[in-house]
């Protein structure tokens, strides 16, 4: 190829001839050199051409002005290093590749950065994951930064995806270092009606509502508030997700309860719930334990259905404990005097006792310190329609035990069977007494004549 067939802008490839601070000389196979001035020459920011290139290398350039008379051929590198620069940069806008750029300048929209000689637009939410009021600050500092955005008009970057993508690299760290069970400090970063999610650091984990307190929590923020600083244990990670338990770092009701009290301890409860085999009985906030209905009262007679109410305050005591299934017996005659128990008599002894409330049917008289019941045809021979035509409260009588039942507080007795026995053992006493006269007459008269011969 001659001279004469090179045209302007064809490209041509040639060596490195003579390289100056400002201009480079090329050797492009023709009598007459070419020549690329530093302004031509790169798109980058040099000081002098020496910095890019040495006598001898090899050089491909653009023709920008040729001139046949004087033999004059400029050459230019731009458009060339222009295309490599925007090759390259597809490259990495395909494999999201992060590189290194220097802001220049803010502007309206963002910030203005360059790298690899060419100026490329930052918008401001591009800047950074956290909010910056003032972009003014980014100036002048070298930022990493990912294209976004890529045509021979616009090349758009963003420093914020930069930033996510380190975030997710540590978050995926981070994630291989916790395991289940373990316990850590979090700082609650957000509040929801069922649950809360706590950061771990660059992980966040849910702490459900359910898992904050062995207490019922009606909404997180009774217990919560963002910013707060916590200790959670690390139930399980699924599918990248922890979830996360403050309850399970907590004793249990029971737990707490079980240190402070042993059985035979003598607590204060409220009726929470009434069942056909007795009452539910909460003694703590969360811990409850039953009372049987043959524990409330010593009285077998006592109706525990229609004279105990949910939400009554009684004192109790505890018979027996289990915390770990959550179980426990109360009792609430254990705290009271069983009147019966100190009553000793049998059937057919004699008691007397004070007539304490007269009924249709009979009387109940105080024995002991108990009552016994008096049937109205025990009370006399005579049948009589009316209790009151007998007895009056307050007299004093005696009976005849017919019926005693210590267990289920029942004694029954017999004035009748009392003044009957009376009358025989009066009758027995009087013919022992006339007997006593009988045998002694009778020694008389059989000696009465022996004391006579004696006497004589």
């Amino acid at each position: 190829m001659s001279f004469k067939n090179i045209k302007e802008g064809n490209k041509v490839e040639g060596t490195v001839y003579q390289v100056k601070d400002n201009e480079v000389i090329v050797d492009v196979g023709y009598s007459t050199e070419g020549t690329i001035y530093l302004d031509n020459l790169t798109t980058k920011d040099v000081g002098s051409a020496k910095e890019l290139y040495n006598e001898g290398d090899k050089i491909v350039a653009i023709v920008k002005k040729k001139d046949d008379e004087t033999g004059v051929l400029l050459l230019s590198r731009i458009d060339i290093e222009k295309q490599e620069i925007f090759d390259d940069l597809q490259t990495k806008f395909q494999d999201e590749e992060t590189f290194e750029a220097h802001v220049k300048e803010r502007n309206k929209g963002g910030l203005v950065v360059r790298a690899f000689g060419l100026d490329m637009f930052m918008p401001a939410r591009e800047a950074s994951l956290s909010y910056t009021e003032d972009l003014s600050s980014f100036v002048d500092q070298t930022m990493k930064v990912k294209l976004i955005e890529i045509s021979r008009k616009k090349l758009v970057v963003s420093h914020k995806a930069v930033e996510l993508e380190e975030k997710r690299e540590r978050k995926a760290e981070e994630l291989k270092s916790i395991n289940k069970g373990d316990v850590l400090k979090g700082t609650v970063s957000t509040i929801k009606d069922y649950g809360a999610f706590i950061r771990l650091g660059e992980v966040e984990g849910l702490l459900h509502i359910s898992e904050l307190s062995h207490h019922k929590i009606k909404h997180p923020k009774d217990v919560l508030k963002e910013g707060q600083e916590i200790e959670v244990k690390v139930l399980e990670i699924k599918n990248k997700r922890i979830s996360l338990s403050m309850k399970a770092l907590q004793k249990t009701p029971w737990e707490e309860f079980a240190k402070k009290h042993q059985s035979g301890d003598k607590v204060k409860g409220k009726v929470v719930k009434k069942m056909q085999f007795g009452i539910l009985v909460e003694v703590e906030k969360d811990v409850a334990g039953i009372i049987n209905k043959n524990d409330y009262s010593w009285d077998p007679r006592f109706n525990l259905a229609g004279n105990v109410n949910v939400g009554d305050e009684i004192d109790v005591q505890i018979l027996s404990m289990d915390p770990d299934n959550q179980r426990m017996q109360l009792s609430k005659k254990h705290l009271e005097y069983n009147p019966w128990e100190d009553v000793k008599v049998k059937v057919g002894e004699a008691v007397s006792g004070e007539v304490k409330e007269l009924q249709s049917r009979g009387a109940l008289v105080e024995v002991h310190g108990v009552y016994a019941f008096l049937p109205i045809g025990e009370i006399s021979e005579e049948r009589i329609e009316n209790v009151s035509d007998k007895l009056k409260e307050g007299d004093v009588i005696n009976g005849i035990v017919l019926k005693f039942d210590q267990r289920r507080w029942q004694m029954v007795i017999s004035k009748k069977a009392y003044e009957d026995k009376k009358e025989r053992d009066e009758y027995k006493k009087h013919l022992r007494s006339e007997n006593k006269e009988e045998q002694s007459q009778t020694l008389g008269e059989l000696f009465a004549d022996k004391f006579k011969n004696m006497k004589k």
